[in-house]
Protein backbone atom coordinates (compact mmCIF):
# COMPACT_ATOMS: atom_id res chain seq x y z
CA UNK A 1 0.00 0.00 0.00
CA UNK A 2 1.12 3.57 -0.60
CA UNK A 3 2.20 5.98 2.06
CA UNK A 4 -1.06 7.85 2.60
CA UNK A 5 0.78 11.04 3.42
CA UNK A 6 2.47 11.27 0.05
CA UNK A 7 -0.53 12.23 -2.02
CA UNK A 8 -1.47 15.06 0.34
CA UNK A 9 1.56 17.08 -0.62
CA UNK A 10 0.29 17.47 -4.18
CA UNK A 11 2.07 19.94 -6.36
CA UNK A 12 4.24 22.36 -4.41
CA UNK A 13 6.73 19.86 -3.05
CA UNK A 14 7.55 18.61 -6.54
CA UNK A 15 8.07 22.05 -8.09
CA UNK A 16 11.55 23.50 -8.26
CA UNK A 17 12.01 27.24 -8.02
CA UNK A 18 8.56 27.90 -6.61
CA UNK A 19 7.93 31.16 -4.81
CA UNK A 20 5.10 31.19 -2.29
CA UNK A 21 3.48 34.60 -2.64
CA UNK A 22 1.39 36.55 -0.19
CA UNK A 23 -2.25 37.60 -0.31
CA UNK A 24 -4.00 39.08 -3.29
CA UNK A 25 -2.38 42.46 -3.89
CA UNK A 26 -5.82 44.04 -4.22
CA UNK A 27 -7.48 42.21 -1.33
CA UNK A 28 -8.06 45.44 0.59
CA UNK A 29 -9.35 47.46 -2.33
CA UNK A 30 -11.57 44.83 -3.96
CA UNK A 31 -13.94 42.48 -2.14
CA UNK A 32 -14.84 39.60 -4.47
CA UNK A 33 -17.38 38.18 -2.00
CA UNK A 34 -19.34 41.42 -1.92
CA UNK A 35 -19.15 41.71 -5.69
CA UNK A 36 -20.60 38.19 -6.06
CA UNK A 37 -23.45 39.01 -3.70
CA UNK A 38 -24.14 42.29 -5.50
CA UNK A 39 -24.45 40.72 -8.99
CA UNK A 40 -26.71 37.90 -7.78
CA UNK A 41 -29.88 39.65 -8.92
CA UNK A 42 -28.37 41.39 -11.97
CA UNK A 43 -29.84 40.46 -15.36
CA UNK A 44 -27.70 38.81 -18.02
CA UNK A 45 -26.43 41.50 -20.37
CA UNK A 46 -25.74 41.24 -24.08
CA UNK A 47 -22.13 41.87 -25.12
CA UNK A 48 -21.85 45.51 -26.10
CA UNK A 49 -20.19 47.31 -28.96
CA UNK A 50 -18.44 49.57 -26.49
CA UNK A 51 -14.87 49.09 -25.33
CA UNK A 52 -15.69 46.63 -22.54
CA UNK A 53 -13.29 43.88 -21.49
CA UNK A 54 -13.91 40.62 -23.34
CA UNK A 55 -13.40 37.09 -22.06
CA UNK A 56 -13.83 33.78 -23.85
CA UNK A 57 -14.78 30.70 -21.81
CA UNK A 58 -13.69 27.43 -23.46
CA UNK A 59 -14.75 24.00 -22.24
CA UNK A 60 -12.92 21.00 -23.69
CA UNK A 61 -14.92 17.85 -24.45
CA UNK A 62 -17.81 18.84 -22.22
CA UNK A 63 -20.67 20.89 -23.61
CA UNK A 64 -22.52 20.52 -20.29
CA UNK A 65 -19.63 22.05 -18.35
CA UNK A 66 -20.95 23.74 -15.21
CA UNK A 67 -17.85 25.93 -14.61
CA UNK A 68 -17.78 27.39 -18.13
CA UNK A 69 -21.53 28.03 -18.08
CA UNK A 70 -21.46 29.53 -14.58
CA UNK A 71 -18.56 31.85 -15.46
CA UNK A 72 -20.35 32.89 -18.67
CA UNK A 73 -23.38 33.90 -16.59
CA UNK A 74 -21.21 35.53 -13.94
CA UNK A 75 -19.35 37.69 -16.46
CA UNK A 76 -22.54 38.74 -18.28
CA UNK A 77 -23.96 39.84 -14.91
CA UNK A 78 -20.71 41.57 -13.96
CA UNK A 79 -20.59 43.91 -16.96
CA UNK A 80 -18.00 41.85 -18.86
CA UNK A 81 -18.54 40.91 -22.50
CA UNK A 82 -18.40 37.13 -22.27
CA UNK A 83 -18.37 34.44 -24.97
CA UNK A 84 -18.55 30.67 -24.45
CA UNK A 85 -17.10 27.98 -26.72
CA UNK A 86 -17.76 24.27 -26.16
CA UNK A 87 -14.96 22.53 -28.01
CA UNK A 88 -15.74 18.88 -28.82
CA UNK A 89 -18.13 16.43 -27.21
CA UNK A 90 -17.56 13.86 -24.52
CA UNK A 91 -19.82 10.87 -25.06
CA UNK A 92 -18.14 7.93 -23.41
CA UNK A 93 -16.10 5.90 -25.91
CA UNK A 94 -17.25 8.23 -28.68
CA UNK A 95 -14.62 10.92 -28.36
CA UNK A 96 -13.07 12.10 -31.55
CA UNK A 97 -9.60 13.61 -31.76
CA UNK A 98 -9.17 17.29 -32.50
CA UNK A 99 -8.91 17.96 -36.23
CA UNK A 100 -7.04 20.65 -38.09
CA UNK A 101 -10.34 22.11 -39.30
CA UNK A 102 -11.65 22.38 -35.74
CA UNK A 103 -8.49 24.12 -34.57
CA UNK A 104 -8.87 26.57 -37.45
CA UNK A 105 -12.54 27.20 -36.60
CA UNK A 106 -11.57 27.99 -33.01
CA UNK A 107 -8.76 30.23 -34.22
CA UNK A 108 -11.09 32.14 -36.58
CA UNK A 109 -13.62 32.61 -33.77
CA UNK A 110 -10.98 33.98 -31.39
CA UNK A 111 -9.69 36.33 -34.08
CA UNK A 112 -13.22 37.66 -34.57
CA UNK A 113 -13.97 38.05 -30.84
CA UNK A 114 -10.59 39.56 -29.91
CA UNK A 115 -10.79 38.58 -26.23
CA UNK A 116 -8.64 40.11 -23.52
CA UNK A 117 -8.51 36.80 -21.67
CA UNK A 118 -9.20 33.18 -22.61
CA UNK A 119 -10.29 30.81 -19.84
CA UNK A 120 -10.07 27.08 -20.60
CA UNK A 121 -11.69 24.47 -18.37
CA UNK A 122 -9.83 21.16 -18.62
CA UNK A 123 -9.61 17.76 -16.98
CA UNK A 124 -6.56 15.50 -17.10
CA UNK A 125 -7.62 13.50 -20.21
CA UNK A 126 -7.83 16.69 -22.25
CA UNK A 127 -4.50 18.29 -21.36
CA UNK A 128 -3.05 17.19 -24.71
CA UNK A 129 -5.96 18.76 -26.61
CA UNK A 130 -5.54 21.93 -24.53
CA UNK A 131 -1.87 22.20 -25.52
CA UNK A 132 -2.73 21.87 -29.21
CA UNK A 133 -5.50 24.45 -28.95
CA UNK A 134 -3.42 26.98 -27.01
CA UNK A 135 -0.50 26.60 -29.43
CA UNK A 136 -2.82 27.44 -32.31
CA UNK A 137 -4.42 30.42 -30.52
CA UNK A 138 -1.00 31.87 -29.63
CA UNK A 139 -0.48 32.54 -33.34
CA UNK A 140 -3.36 34.99 -33.57
CA UNK A 141 -3.90 36.53 -30.13
CA UNK A 142 -1.95 38.03 -27.23
CA UNK A 143 -4.81 37.39 -24.80
CA UNK A 144 -3.89 35.96 -21.42
CA UNK A 145 -4.56 32.21 -21.36
CA UNK A 146 -5.92 30.99 -18.01
CA UNK A 147 -6.61 27.30 -17.42
CA UNK A 148 -8.85 26.05 -14.65
CA UNK A 149 -10.49 22.82 -13.57
CA UNK A 150 -9.26 19.62 -11.97
CA UNK A 151 -6.05 19.32 -14.00
CA UNK A 152 -4.49 22.72 -13.15
CA UNK A 153 -5.76 22.42 -9.58
CA UNK A 154 -3.83 19.19 -9.06
CA UNK A 155 -0.77 19.96 -11.21
CA UNK A 156 -0.57 23.75 -11.74
CA UNK A 157 3.14 23.46 -12.63
CA UNK A 158 2.25 21.18 -15.56
CA UNK A 159 -0.50 23.50 -16.76
CA UNK A 160 1.96 26.41 -16.79
CA UNK A 161 3.95 24.66 -19.50
CA UNK A 162 1.37 25.93 -22.00
CA UNK A 163 -0.79 28.50 -20.16
CA UNK A 164 -0.04 31.95 -18.75
CA UNK A 165 -1.97 31.31 -15.54
CA UNK A 166 -3.26 28.22 -13.73
CA UNK A 167 -6.29 28.67 -11.50
CA UNK A 168 -6.09 26.44 -8.45
CA UNK A 169 -9.42 25.67 -6.81
CA UNK A 170 -13.02 26.32 -7.78
CA UNK A 171 -12.38 29.80 -9.13
CA UNK A 172 -15.70 31.60 -8.43
CA UNK A 173 -14.09 34.49 -6.56
CA UNK A 174 -10.95 34.35 -8.69
CA UNK A 175 -13.09 34.99 -11.78
CA UNK A 176 -14.43 38.23 -10.31
CA UNK A 177 -10.91 39.36 -9.44
CA UNK A 178 -9.89 38.68 -13.04
CA UNK A 179 -12.81 40.78 -14.26
CA UNK A 180 -11.79 43.68 -12.02
CA UNK A 181 -8.21 43.62 -13.32
CA UNK A 182 -9.45 43.54 -16.91
CA UNK A 183 -11.64 46.58 -16.23
CA UNK A 184 -8.59 48.39 -14.87
CA UNK A 185 -6.47 47.41 -17.86
CA UNK A 186 -3.93 45.70 -15.58
CA UNK A 187 -2.25 42.30 -15.80
CA UNK A 188 -3.40 39.40 -13.65
CA UNK A 189 -0.31 38.86 -11.52
CA UNK A 190 -0.86 38.72 -7.78
CA UNK A 191 -4.46 37.47 -7.89
CA UNK A 192 -5.14 34.90 -5.22
CA UNK A 193 -5.60 31.45 -6.76
CA UNK A 194 -3.77 32.27 -10.03
CA UNK A 195 -0.37 30.60 -10.36
CA UNK A 196 2.05 31.96 -12.98
CA UNK A 197 5.70 32.11 -13.98
CA UNK A 198 7.95 35.10 -13.38
CA UNK A 199 11.68 35.19 -14.22
CA UNK A 200 11.75 31.43 -14.57
CA UNK A 201 10.14 30.75 -11.18
CA UNK A 202 6.59 29.61 -10.49
CA UNK A 203 4.68 32.06 -8.31
CA UNK A 204 2.40 30.14 -5.95
CA UNK A 205 -0.67 32.27 -5.18
CA UNK A 206 -2.34 29.48 -3.21
CA UNK A 207 -6.05 29.03 -3.74
CA UNK A 208 -9.14 30.97 -2.74
CA UNK A 209 -11.59 29.84 -0.11
CA UNK A 210 -14.39 27.45 -0.95
CA UNK A 211 -17.34 29.75 -1.34
CA UNK A 212 -20.06 28.67 1.05
CA UNK A 213 -23.18 30.59 -0.03
CA UNK A 214 -24.16 28.53 -3.05
CA UNK A 215 -27.28 30.62 -3.76
CA UNK A 216 -25.03 33.58 -4.65
CA UNK A 217 -23.53 31.74 -7.61
CA UNK A 218 -25.40 32.32 -10.90
CA UNK A 219 -27.13 29.52 -12.76
CA UNK A 220 -25.11 27.87 -15.52
CA UNK A 221 -25.99 29.66 -18.77
CA UNK A 222 -28.27 27.82 -21.21
CA UNK A 223 -28.91 29.09 -24.74
CA UNK A 224 -27.69 32.57 -23.85
CA UNK A 225 -26.03 35.05 -26.23
CA UNK A 226 -22.70 34.23 -27.82
CA UNK A 227 -22.45 30.50 -27.12
CA UNK A 228 -20.69 28.36 -29.73
CA UNK A 229 -20.12 24.64 -30.28
CA UNK A 230 -17.38 23.09 -32.41
CA UNK A 231 -17.65 19.42 -33.30
CA UNK A 232 -17.04 17.28 -36.37
CA UNK A 233 -15.43 20.13 -38.33
CA UNK A 234 -18.43 22.37 -37.84
CA UNK A 235 -19.09 25.56 -35.86
CA UNK A 236 -22.61 25.67 -34.45
CA UNK A 237 -24.20 28.76 -32.95
CA UNK A 238 -26.95 26.75 -31.22
CA UNK A 239 -26.34 25.59 -27.65
CA UNK A 240 -26.27 21.76 -27.96
CA UNK A 241 -27.67 21.27 -24.46
CA UNK A 242 -31.16 22.50 -25.41
CA UNK A 243 -31.67 19.39 -27.56
CA UNK A 244 -31.04 17.03 -24.67
CA UNK A 245 -34.01 15.30 -23.07
CA UNK A 246 -32.08 15.09 -19.79
CA UNK A 247 -32.04 18.27 -17.69
CA UNK A 248 -28.76 18.31 -15.79
CA UNK A 249 -28.60 20.17 -12.45
CA UNK A 250 -26.25 20.35 -9.47
CA UNK A 251 -27.86 20.91 -6.10
CA UNK A 252 -24.54 21.21 -4.33
CA UNK A 253 -20.80 20.68 -4.46
CA UNK A 254 -18.40 18.33 -2.75
CA UNK A 255 -18.16 14.79 -1.45
CA UNK A 256 -17.60 13.25 1.96
CA UNK A 257 -15.38 10.33 0.92
CA UNK A 258 -11.76 9.81 -0.17
CA UNK A 259 -12.07 7.00 -2.72
CA UNK A 260 -8.56 6.32 -3.98
CA UNK A 261 -9.48 6.41 -7.69
CA UNK A 262 -11.36 9.73 -7.41
CA UNK A 263 -10.04 13.29 -7.58
CA UNK A 264 -11.69 14.04 -4.23
CA UNK A 265 -8.95 11.99 -2.58
CA UNK A 266 -6.75 14.96 -3.46
CA UNK A 267 -9.19 17.86 -3.28
CA UNK A 268 -10.50 17.15 0.22
CA UNK A 269 -7.06 17.14 1.93
CA UNK A 270 -6.06 20.15 -0.18
CA UNK A 271 -9.03 22.15 1.14
CA UNK A 272 -8.86 21.28 4.83
CA UNK A 273 -9.22 24.52 6.74
CA UNK A 274 -10.53 26.23 3.63
CA UNK A 275 -14.26 25.99 4.37
CA UNK A 276 -16.84 23.19 4.25
CA UNK A 277 -16.22 20.93 1.27
CA UNK A 278 -19.84 19.76 0.96
CA UNK A 279 -22.18 22.69 0.31
CA UNK A 280 -25.82 22.61 -0.75
CA UNK A 281 -27.94 25.21 -2.46
CA UNK A 282 -31.32 25.99 -0.99
CA UNK A 283 -34.23 24.00 -2.34
CA UNK A 284 -35.83 27.23 -3.61
CA UNK A 285 -32.68 28.14 -5.56
CA UNK A 286 -32.59 24.71 -7.18
CA UNK A 287 -36.23 25.01 -8.19
CA UNK A 288 -35.65 28.48 -9.67
CA UNK A 289 -32.86 27.06 -11.82
CA UNK A 290 -35.10 24.20 -12.91
CA UNK A 291 -37.72 26.74 -14.01
CA UNK A 292 -35.02 28.57 -15.99
CA UNK A 293 -33.74 25.38 -17.62
CA UNK A 294 -37.16 23.93 -18.44
CA UNK A 295 -37.95 27.05 -20.44
CA UNK A 296 -34.79 26.54 -22.52
CA UNK A 297 -35.00 22.85 -23.44
CA UNK A 298 -37.05 21.74 -26.44
CA UNK A 299 -38.34 18.53 -24.94
CA UNK A 300 -37.23 17.89 -21.33
CA UNK A 301 -38.15 14.38 -20.17
CA UNK A 302 -36.07 13.69 -17.07
CA UNK A 303 -33.93 15.50 -14.51
CA UNK A 304 -30.52 14.25 -13.41
CA UNK A 305 -28.82 15.71 -10.36
CA UNK A 306 -25.10 15.58 -11.01
CA UNK A 307 -24.08 15.96 -7.37
CA UNK A 308 -21.39 13.61 -6.11
CA UNK A 309 -23.50 12.99 -3.02
CA UNK A 310 -27.10 14.12 -3.34
CA UNK A 311 -29.12 15.25 -0.36
CA UNK A 312 -26.82 14.33 2.51
CA UNK A 313 -28.82 16.41 5.03
CA UNK A 314 -32.23 15.17 6.18
CA UNK A 315 -33.89 18.59 6.58
CA UNK A 316 -32.79 19.61 3.08
CA UNK A 317 -34.18 16.40 1.58
CA UNK A 318 -37.56 16.94 3.23
CA UNK A 319 -37.88 20.50 1.91
CA UNK A 320 -36.57 19.61 -1.54
CA UNK A 321 -38.89 16.61 -1.95
CA UNK A 322 -41.96 18.67 -1.17
CA UNK A 323 -41.05 21.56 -3.47
CA UNK A 324 -39.88 19.36 -6.33
CA UNK A 325 -43.16 17.45 -6.33
CA UNK A 326 -45.15 20.69 -6.37
CA UNK A 327 -43.11 22.69 -8.89
CA UNK A 328 -41.51 20.19 -11.28
CA UNK A 329 -42.71 16.61 -11.05
CA UNK A 330 -40.51 15.19 -13.82
CA UNK A 331 -38.94 11.82 -13.01
CA UNK A 332 -35.43 12.32 -11.69
CA UNK A 333 -32.32 10.40 -10.75
CA UNK A 334 -29.24 11.11 -8.68
CA UNK A 335 -26.13 9.54 -7.21
CA UNK A 336 -25.30 8.54 -3.65
CA UNK A 337 -22.67 6.54 -1.84
CA UNK A 338 -24.56 3.46 -0.55
CA UNK A 339 -23.76 4.18 3.09
CA UNK A 340 -25.58 7.53 2.79
CA UNK A 341 -28.81 5.97 1.50
CA UNK A 342 -31.36 6.36 4.30
CA UNK A 343 -34.78 4.75 4.10
CA UNK A 344 -36.74 7.72 5.48
CA UNK A 345 -35.17 9.96 2.82
CA UNK A 346 -35.70 7.41 0.05
CA UNK A 347 -39.42 7.26 0.85
CA UNK A 348 -39.71 11.06 0.50
CA UNK A 349 -37.64 11.23 -2.68
CA UNK A 350 -39.59 8.38 -4.28
CA UNK A 351 -42.81 10.23 -3.59
CA UNK A 352 -41.30 13.36 -5.18
CA UNK A 353 -40.45 11.53 -8.41
CA UNK A 354 -37.13 9.73 -8.00
CA UNK A 355 -37.08 6.74 -10.36
CA UNK A 356 -33.42 5.78 -10.35
CA UNK A 357 -30.37 6.07 -8.12
CA UNK A 358 -26.75 5.45 -9.07
CA UNK A 359 -24.46 3.92 -6.54
CA UNK A 360 -21.04 2.42 -6.81
CA UNK A 361 -20.32 -1.23 -6.23
CA UNK A 362 -16.84 -0.75 -7.77
CA UNK A 363 -15.59 -4.06 -6.37
CA UNK A 364 -17.33 -7.18 -5.16
CA UNK A 365 -14.71 -7.88 -2.50
CA UNK A 366 -14.98 -6.11 0.85
CA UNK A 367 -11.21 -5.97 1.46
CA UNK A 368 -10.37 -4.56 -1.98
CA UNK A 369 -13.15 -2.00 -1.64
CA UNK A 370 -11.86 -0.96 1.79
CA UNK A 371 -8.08 -1.28 1.61
CA UNK A 372 -7.41 -0.50 -2.06
CA UNK A 373 -10.28 1.74 -3.08
CA UNK A 374 -10.65 3.45 0.32
CA UNK A 375 -14.40 3.13 -0.13
CA UNK A 376 -16.84 2.34 2.66
CA UNK A 377 -19.51 -0.33 2.52
CA UNK A 378 -19.73 -4.11 2.62
CA UNK A 379 -21.51 -6.49 0.26
CA UNK A 380 -24.14 -7.01 2.95
CA UNK A 381 -24.78 -3.26 3.10
CA UNK A 382 -25.00 -3.04 -0.69
CA UNK A 383 -27.62 -5.79 -0.78
CA UNK A 384 -29.60 -4.06 1.97
CA UNK A 385 -29.61 -0.74 0.08
CA UNK A 386 -30.58 -2.45 -3.16
CA UNK A 387 -33.60 -4.11 -1.55
CA UNK A 388 -34.57 -0.78 0.04
CA UNK A 389 -34.60 0.96 -3.35
CA UNK A 390 -36.58 -1.81 -5.03
CA UNK A 391 -39.13 -1.72 -2.20
CA UNK A 392 -39.73 1.96 -3.01
CA UNK A 393 -39.97 1.40 -6.79
CA UNK A 394 -36.60 3.04 -7.41
CA UNK A 395 -34.36 1.32 -9.95
CA UNK A 396 -30.76 1.05 -8.75
CA UNK A 397 -28.03 1.64 -11.29
CA UNK A 398 -24.84 -0.05 -10.23
CA UNK A 399 -21.35 1.07 -11.23
CA UNK A 400 -18.49 -1.41 -11.18
CA UNK A 401 -14.84 -0.98 -12.18
CA UNK A 402 -13.23 -3.84 -14.06
CA UNK A 403 -9.63 -4.32 -15.19
CA UNK A 404 -8.63 -3.53 -11.61
CA UNK A 405 -5.13 -5.06 -11.25
CA UNK A 406 -5.74 -5.78 -7.56
CA UNK A 407 -8.72 -7.99 -8.39
CA UNK A 408 -8.27 -11.74 -8.41
CA UNK A 409 -10.39 -14.58 -9.73
CA UNK A 410 -11.72 -14.97 -6.18
CA UNK A 411 -12.70 -11.32 -5.80
CA UNK A 412 -14.32 -11.27 -9.26
CA UNK A 413 -16.25 -14.42 -8.38
CA UNK A 414 -17.53 -12.67 -5.25
CA UNK A 415 -18.47 -9.63 -7.35
CA UNK A 416 -20.40 -11.86 -9.74
CA UNK A 417 -22.19 -13.52 -6.84
CA UNK A 418 -23.14 -10.12 -5.44
CA UNK A 419 -24.58 -8.98 -8.76
CA UNK A 420 -26.55 -12.21 -9.09
CA UNK A 421 -27.96 -11.63 -5.60
CA UNK A 422 -29.12 -8.16 -6.65
CA UNK A 423 -31.71 -9.95 -8.76
CA UNK A 424 -33.30 -8.97 -12.05
CA UNK A 425 -33.71 -6.69 -13.87
CA UNK A 426 -30.30 -5.17 -13.24
CA UNK A 427 -28.84 -1.93 -14.63
CA UNK A 428 -25.08 -2.22 -14.57
CA UNK A 429 -22.46 0.25 -15.83
CA UNK A 430 -19.06 -1.36 -16.36
CA UNK A 431 -15.98 0.87 -16.47
CA UNK A 432 -12.26 0.31 -16.92
CA UNK A 433 -9.90 1.47 -14.20
CA UNK A 434 -8.33 4.82 -15.10
CA UNK A 435 -4.90 5.93 -13.88
CA UNK A 436 -4.76 9.66 -13.23
CA UNK A 437 -1.57 11.33 -11.96
CA UNK A 438 -1.12 11.59 -8.17
CA UNK A 439 -4.29 9.68 -7.32
CA UNK A 440 -3.72 7.25 -4.42
CA UNK A 441 -4.88 4.30 -6.52
CA UNK A 442 -2.42 5.24 -9.26
CA UNK A 443 0.39 5.45 -6.70
CA UNK A 444 -0.51 2.00 -5.37
CA UNK A 445 -0.52 0.52 -8.88
CA UNK A 446 2.87 2.11 -9.60
CA UNK A 447 4.33 0.75 -6.37
CA UNK A 448 3.02 -2.73 -7.09
CA UNK A 449 4.46 -2.66 -10.62
CA UNK A 450 1.10 -3.01 -12.37
CA UNK A 451 1.69 0.16 -14.38
CA UNK A 452 4.71 2.29 -15.33
CA UNK A 453 5.21 6.09 -15.12
CA UNK A 454 4.63 6.20 -18.87
CA UNK A 455 1.06 4.92 -18.30
CA UNK A 456 0.34 8.09 -16.31
CA UNK A 457 1.59 10.52 -18.95
CA UNK A 458 -0.85 13.04 -20.38
CA UNK A 459 -0.81 11.17 -23.69
CA UNK A 460 -1.62 7.79 -22.14
CA UNK A 461 -4.33 9.22 -19.89
CA UNK A 462 -5.93 10.88 -22.92
CA UNK A 463 -5.81 7.66 -24.93
CA UNK A 464 -7.28 5.65 -22.05
CA UNK A 465 -10.26 7.95 -21.54
CA UNK A 466 -10.88 8.65 -25.21
CA UNK A 467 -11.12 5.02 -26.23
CA UNK A 468 -11.20 2.77 -23.19
CA UNK A 469 -13.27 4.32 -20.42
CA UNK A 470 -16.05 1.76 -20.76
CA UNK A 471 -15.11 -1.88 -20.25
CA UNK A 472 -15.04 -3.91 -23.44
CA UNK A 473 -15.27 -7.69 -23.12
CA UNK A 474 -12.07 -9.69 -23.51
CA UNK A 475 -12.06 -11.42 -26.86
CA UNK A 476 -10.52 -13.89 -26.88
CA UNK A 477 -10.45 -14.60 -23.15
CA UNK A 478 -7.56 -16.73 -21.89
CA UNK A 479 -7.97 -16.93 -18.13
CA UNK A 480 -10.62 -17.53 -15.51
CA UNK A 481 -10.26 -13.87 -14.57
CA UNK A 482 -11.09 -12.81 -18.14
CA UNK A 483 -14.10 -15.15 -18.20
CA UNK A 484 -15.40 -13.74 -14.93
CA UNK A 485 -15.05 -10.13 -16.10
CA UNK A 486 -16.94 -11.03 -19.27
CA UNK A 487 -19.62 -12.64 -17.09
CA UNK A 488 -19.98 -9.40 -15.12
CA UNK A 489 -20.32 -7.45 -18.36
CA UNK A 490 -22.96 -9.91 -19.63
CA UNK A 491 -25.07 -10.14 -16.47
CA UNK A 492 -27.58 -7.38 -17.47
CA UNK A 493 -28.66 -9.78 -20.22
CA UNK A 494 -31.47 -11.45 -18.29
CA UNK A 495 -32.55 -14.90 -19.27
CA UNK A 496 -32.33 -18.33 -17.75
CA UNK A 497 -29.83 -19.58 -20.31
CA UNK A 498 -27.33 -16.76 -19.80
CA UNK A 499 -27.88 -16.62 -16.05
CA UNK A 500 -27.40 -20.41 -15.81
CA UNK A 501 -24.05 -20.27 -17.66
CA UNK A 502 -22.84 -17.39 -15.52
CA UNK A 503 -23.79 -19.16 -12.29
CA UNK A 504 -21.96 -22.35 -13.32
CA UNK A 505 -18.86 -20.46 -14.45
CA UNK A 506 -18.79 -18.57 -11.17
CA UNK A 507 -18.49 -21.84 -9.25
CA UNK A 508 -16.08 -23.73 -11.45
CA UNK A 509 -13.69 -22.96 -14.29
CA UNK A 510 -15.13 -24.34 -17.53
CA UNK A 511 -13.36 -23.32 -20.75
CA UNK A 512 -16.32 -24.24 -22.95
CA UNK A 513 -18.82 -22.20 -20.93
CA UNK A 514 -16.27 -19.42 -20.72
CA UNK A 515 -15.97 -19.37 -24.50
CA UNK A 516 -19.77 -19.19 -24.84
CA UNK A 517 -19.90 -16.26 -22.40
CA UNK A 518 -17.13 -14.50 -24.31
CA UNK A 519 -19.00 -14.78 -27.60
CA UNK A 520 -22.25 -13.62 -26.00
CA UNK A 521 -20.48 -10.68 -24.34
CA UNK A 522 -19.04 -9.64 -27.69
CA UNK A 523 -22.51 -9.83 -29.25
CA UNK A 524 -23.95 -7.70 -26.45
CA UNK A 525 -21.19 -5.13 -26.91
CA UNK A 526 -21.89 -4.94 -30.67
CA UNK A 527 -25.64 -4.78 -30.06
CA UNK A 528 -25.27 -1.94 -27.56
CA UNK A 529 -23.49 0.18 -30.17
CA UNK A 530 -26.16 -0.58 -32.76
CA UNK A 531 -28.90 0.21 -30.28
CA UNK A 532 -27.37 3.55 -29.38
CA UNK A 533 -27.04 4.38 -33.06
CA UNK A 534 -30.72 3.65 -33.76
CA UNK A 535 -31.88 5.77 -30.83
CA UNK A 536 -29.72 8.68 -31.94
CA UNK A 537 -31.12 8.56 -35.45
CA UNK A 538 -34.74 8.45 -34.27
CA UNK A 539 -34.09 11.38 -31.97
CA UNK A 540 -32.43 13.43 -34.69
CA UNK A 541 -35.30 12.82 -37.10
CA UNK A 542 -37.73 13.96 -34.41
CA UNK A 543 -35.73 17.12 -33.76
CA UNK A 544 -35.52 17.79 -37.49
CA UNK A 545 -39.31 17.68 -37.76
CA UNK A 546 -39.56 19.96 -34.72
CA UNK A 547 -37.18 22.50 -36.23
CA UNK A 548 -39.08 22.43 -39.54
CA UNK A 549 -42.36 23.11 -37.76
CA UNK A 550 -40.71 26.07 -36.03
CA UNK A 551 -39.51 27.39 -39.37
CA UNK A 552 -35.88 27.28 -38.24
CA UNK A 553 -34.55 26.01 -41.56
CA UNK A 554 -31.07 27.46 -41.03
CA UNK A 555 -30.52 25.32 -37.95
CA UNK A 556 -32.18 22.38 -39.70
CA UNK A 557 -29.65 22.58 -42.54
CA UNK A 558 -26.83 22.80 -40.01
CA UNK A 559 -28.16 19.74 -38.21
CA UNK A 560 -28.50 17.87 -41.50
CA UNK A 561 -24.83 18.40 -42.28
CA UNK A 562 -24.04 17.41 -38.72
CA UNK A 563 -25.92 14.10 -39.09
CA UNK A 564 -24.06 13.16 -42.28
CA UNK A 565 -20.70 13.90 -40.70
CA UNK A 566 -21.71 12.01 -37.56
CA UNK A 567 -22.49 8.90 -39.60
CA UNK A 568 -19.14 9.08 -41.36
CA UNK A 569 -17.16 9.62 -38.16
CA UNK A 570 -19.09 6.96 -36.25
CA UNK A 571 -18.37 4.34 -38.91
CA UNK A 572 -14.66 5.12 -38.82
CA UNK A 573 -14.53 5.33 -35.04
CA UNK A 574 -16.40 2.08 -34.44
CA UNK A 575 -13.92 0.35 -36.69
CA UNK A 576 -11.03 1.84 -34.74
CA UNK A 577 -12.55 0.67 -31.46
CA UNK A 578 -12.99 -2.84 -32.77
CA UNK A 579 -9.42 -2.94 -33.99
CA UNK A 580 -7.89 -1.98 -30.67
Amino acid sequence: MENRGDFRKLATDSIQDTVVAGEDLDSKSFDAVQRLKSIRANPLKLPSEQNHPRVLQISLYCFKSFPARIFHSMCLKDGIDSFALFFKNNFTNDHLPVTETELQLASDLVEKIQPDAILISIMAPYAVAARHLVARLRKITNASVIVGGKYPTIVPHEALNFADYACKGEGDLTMLRINERLRQGRDLRGIKGLWYKENGSIIDMGQDVLYQEMDDIPYPAIDEPNMFFIEKDHLDTVDPEIYDEEVLVMAGRGCVYLCSYCVNSLLIPMNRGNGRFVRLRSADHVMEELDYRMAKYYDPRTVTFNDEVFGVFDDWVEEFAQKYKERCGLPFECELVPRLIKEHNIVKLADAGMVSLHFGVQSGHDDIRKDVMHRPGTNEELLEKSRMLHANNIQPQYDIILDNPFDTAKSLSEALGLLIDFGTPINLNTYKMQYFPHYPFTNMALEAGYITPEDVSDEKVAESVLYNMVYRPKFPAFSRRDYLENCIYLIPWDGRFVRGIITRLQKKHNPLLGAIVTVLAKIRYWQSFQHIGVIVWIRRIYLGILLALRGDFKTLMQRGRDVLKKAQYQQTHTGRLSAR
